[in-house]
């Protein structure tokens, strides 16, 4: 599920030398739970946090399946509502960004839908074909 295939049917992993760093940015509402994902990938444990004022940046390494070997660097960006617009600024340039949704916040799933519809229509996040088989390329 959420898998992304390549133009031969490979996954979007399969293509990346084993060296390779990912830039990652993880976004969503303020209290999404996106630093205790970001934790608990990072130290395998469930940590308490404090609510993020700018970000995160934490560099992981894959150690199963397709991402073994690989390295993530994830940013972890603040999602108050003032912090919203710099959004832009750190999703440009990135190999993939993590929309986190608190499920159990059932009040602000619109809100969280409507975020996630503006990042989707940005033109700086979006990636065509022919963008897309040039980075695999180069």
């Amino acid at each position: 599920m959420g898998t992304t295939m390549g133009k031969n049917g490979g996954h979007f992993l399969d293509a990346l030398p084993s060296q390779a760093t990912l830039h990652v940015v993880m976004l969503g509402l303020d209290s999404a739970g996106k630093t205790t994902a970001l934790y608990r990938l990072k130290f395998d444990q469930y940590l308490n946090t404090v609510p993020t004022i700018g970000f995160n940046c934490e560099k992981i390494q894959g150690t199963a399946g397709r991402a073994k070997g690989i390295h993530f660097l994830i940013w972890d960006v603040g999602g108050q509502e003032k912090l919203r617009p710099l959004w832009r600024s750190y999703t440009r340039c990135t190999d993939g960004i993590l929309f986190v949704v608190d499920s159990v916040d059932v009040e602000r799933m619109e809100e969280a839908k409507m975020e996630l519809l503006r990042m989707a229509k940005c033109p700086d996040n979006q990636m065509g074909r022919s963008h897309q088989e040039a980075r695999k390329d180069g």
